[in-house]
């Protein structure tokens, strides 16, 4: 349960960057709201496909290790 409450608050700071990295660069060109609602966008996009490829390398591992031991 404590390993989920940990990979659960990286997540969410890793989305936390992405916003706080993405919501400046973007206000120099739009409005307040949208560039705070496209930053949230981005951010979860890319917080997404985070999650996506650290699932797919750790499946990618757990295969090389079965293979190994066969």
């Amino acid at each position: 349960m404590a390993q989920n409450l940990i990979y659960f608050s990286f997540i969410a700071g890793v989305w936390l960057v992405y916003v706080g990295f993405f919501f400046p660069t973007l206000l120099l060109f739009m409005s307040l709201s949208r560039s705070l609602h496209l930053a949230m966008i981005i951010a979860s996009v890319m917080t997404i496909l985070f999650i996506v490829v650290q699932q797919t390398f750790r499946d990618l591992h757990l295969i090389n290790q079965l293979q190994e031991n066969i």
